[in-house]
């Protein structure tokens, strides 16, 4: 069954909402000098982040192509490869046009920042060495939140520009909202000192 605009528009909504809820949950863990945690929560922030970039971009291409079938695009979206695949949200976070030459885009690909994301949640053992969460640096953690806080700002009312994707001004206000919690959350925390 094809899901409607509505459910749609509310979708954009939900995962919008869930990143801010991860977001903050990670500088929480921040401030708790739960570094590892925070990070995992940082990059599982920025995937959900790529999800709402993916929908968006779905919707826009229904819109754009009403002569085609949306369940096409909706079975591409909802396809394990597409919405379930770590690396693909990330991608999407990262550059929705793809841009190959980015170092983070490469580093993506590569499949380095889910290693890391594992890492930073598991004891790993690995050429004859212990692998722990507890090398997840402060420095590693606030440079996450800072991409993913970075990404916020990008994304602007996204989550809440329905269907259409048309910003109105109940869309940016409630955007606003929204950006002004997480910045409030993200302007509290200890920028780590760099080493001389």
């Amino acid at each position: 069954m094809i899901p409607s605009k509505v459910t749609l528009s509310k979708l954009k909504a939900e995962i919008y909402t869930n990143a801010v809820r991860l977001f903050i949950d990670a500088c929480t863990l921040y401030k708790k000098r739960s570094y590892a945690s925070s990070f995992a929560l940082a990059i599982l922030s920025f995937e959900e982040l790529g999800k709402l970039e993916m929908v968006d971009h779905i919707c826009d291409d229904i819109s754009i192509n009403p002569d085609s079938n949306p369940q096409d695009f909706l079975n591409h979206l909802f396809s394990r490869p597409m919405f379930f695949n770590h690396k693909n949200k990330q991608a999407w976070a990262a550059d929705p046009i793809f841009d190959f030459r980015k170092k983070r885009f490469k580093d993506i690909s590569k499949g380095v920042l889910e290693q890391s994301k594992q890492a930073a949640l598991y004891v790993g053992y690995f050429n004859r060495r212990i692998r722990s969460p507890r090398t997840i640096t402060q420095i590693k953690s606030f440079n996450e939140l800072s991409i993913v806080f970075k990404k916020f700002t990008d994304v602007e009312d996204l989550g809440f520009n329905g269907f259409d994707c048309w910003s109105n001004a109940q869309s940016r206000a409630k955007a606003k909202r929204w950006l002004g919690k997480i910045e409030k959350t993200y302007s509290s925390l200890n920028i780590p000192k760099r080493k001389p």
